[in-house]
């Protein structure tokens, strides 16, 4: 089967089979670089983010922006769309955690009703600590009392 917007490429599909294979996982382009440095030929970086730029085109795979200085991660989502509910995204160790929240679901009612404006929930994310870093900085600050 060809998809839409090019050829199927043995690189495309390489990196397509490891998102599928690491579904529940967040992906940047240099942890593609590194999982294919062992082949026999390696998938260069430029490869990677063409393939990266159609699979998420093609609705395959999700791109998450991790920081102000713009890193990205993706993650597969196999052509389901991640409209329906918010991220929170860990400053600390970058895990992106999907949360599906009546309390925050009611937030997007909120702002719709009162002022007139749709919540683009695919685009929205908290930034903050998640428990696990704040548990280890604790930690941390008890340690140095």
């Amino acid at each position: 089967m060809r998809p839409s917007g090019g050829y199927q490429t043995k690189q495309r599909a390489q990196i397509l089979d490891y998102f599928i294979a690491h579904a529940e996982h967040h992906v940047t382009a240099v942890e593609l670089l590194q999982a294919f440095a062992t082949l026999p030929k390696p998938i260069s970086l430029a490869t990677i983010y063409r393939q990266l730029e159609r699979l998420e085109s093609e609705g395959l795979v999700r791109r998450y922006t991790t920081d102000e200085r713009g890193g990205a991660c993706w993650q597969y989502c196999g052509g389901h769309a991640c409209t329906t509910h918010f991220h929170l995204k860990c400053t600390e160790c970058g895990t992106l955690i999907h949360v599906t929240c009546d309390y925050l679901d009611g937030i997007g009612d909120h702002i719709l009703s009162h002022h007139g404006f749709v919540v683009d929930h695919s685009r929205t994310v908290f930034y903050g600590v998640c428990e696990q870093c704040r548990a280890k900085l604790d930690s941390c600050r008890k340690d140095s009392l």
